[in-house]
């Protein structure tokens, strides 16, 4: 979690937050030193004067015209040289390391030690070349070499043992070249985020356009929904109805009407014939009743188109107060023919 150190520093899980500029800008630094960005950010022209008097222009093939600083290179008798090599650290703390080796390789005071130094990461390591000079001799031979006026634009440069880009001693004219260097990779940084913004701005623009195209089809989806509500409401009421009569017509076909049936037994049997019970079960037909000749309702029954598997539920008996022959029949029956008379 995150948590206040003192009152300045914040950490999260045991990183301290205030260091991220200090993380971006060692690694800005480190960048520059790829030979990619050497090759798009080349240093700024310096003119440089020797100490035997010849002048030249670095970075060389520079155009002259663009320099701004001036440099002034030591004789080769003003200089203490040592090498050292150092593990790969992150640029604060191989500055912490570089300046602990100088105070301790310097024969000069601190305060009269001008100094600087130059790093080459090798395969395993990086060897730094350092530089060391009597602070009062520079100033004395700053004095014999340059106008008094431009003393403090001019810097202390000394020439590389390797014969690699010449080693800038610190404290002299170097800081207003290094604040334009700076200004303008800062510049060049803020145009390449400006550049990588409007790269994602045509990468989201599609995807924008498409949500704004499902949105609009969205909104016209509701549109047409509410306009075509009454009709969808119109043809589900019209659905119902369809079904409600596919209903009744399964009913009716499953539950014929006993009327109609009564109506097919009235014609078909003779008018002597006493129906004490009628019931309908789907397509099965159940009569009870009297009849002066209950075998011959059977053969009338059998006989009848539609009408099929007639058969007695009980025997035939004969009533003892009407004379009559009491039967109970069951058949089948569907509505191909029409009823027939006797």
């Amino acid at each position: 979690m995150a948590r206040m150190r003192g009152n300045l520093n914040l950490v999260l899980f045991g990183f301290d937050l205030t260091r991220i500029p200090t993380f971006f800008r060692q690694g800005w630094s480190e960048a520059m030193a790829w030979p990619l960005f050497r090759r798009l950010l080349p240093p700024e022209p310096v003119r440089i004067k020797h100490p035997d008097g010849g002048k030249a222009i670095w970075p060389t093939g520079a155009n002259p015209r663009a320099h701004v600083a001036n440099a002034l290179v030591l004789p080769e008798e003003f200089l203490l040289r040592r090498t050292l090599r150092l593990p790969f650290l992150a640029p604060a703390a191989q500055r912490e390391a570089i300046e602990l080796a100088l105070g301790g390789a310097s024969p000069f005071p601190p305060e009269n030690t001008a100094r600087g130094w130059r790093t080459a990461p090798r395969e395993t390591d990086v060897e730094v070349e350092l530089v060391m000079a009597s602070r009062a001799h520079v100033d004395a031979y700053l004095l014999r070499s340059v106008n008094e006026q431009h003393l403090a634009d001019v810097e202390v440069w000394a020439a590389s043992a390797t014969g690699d880009a010449p080693i800038v001693l610190h404290g002299y004219g170097e800081g207003p070249r290094q604040a334009r260097a700076r200004r303008r990779y800062l510049r060049i940084a803020a145009l390449a985020a400006l550049a990588l913004v409007l790269i994602l701005a045509l990468a989201a623009s599609p995807v924008l356009r498409m949500h704004q195209d499902v949105l609009d089809l969205a909104a016209r989806l509701d549109a047409v929904t509410r306009e075509t509500a009454p009709a969808v409401a119109d043809r589900e009421a019209l659905v119902n109805a369809n079904a409600r009569l596919q209903a009744v017509s399964t009913y009716a076909q499953a539950h014929p009407d006993p009327q109609e049936m009564l109506g097919r037994l009235a014609a078909l049997l003779p008018d002597s014939v006493f129906l004490t019970r009628l019931e309908i079960r789907g397509r099965t037909v159940i009569i009870a009743g009297l009849a002066e000749n209950a075998a011959r309702i059977m053969e009338l029954l059998s006989a009848q188109p539609g009408f099929h598997d007639v058969h007695a539920l009980s025997a035939i008996t004969r009533d003892a107060s009407s004379g009559r022959e009491s039967f109970s029949v069951e058949f089948h029956f569907n509505d191909a023919q029409p009823p027939a008379t006797p």
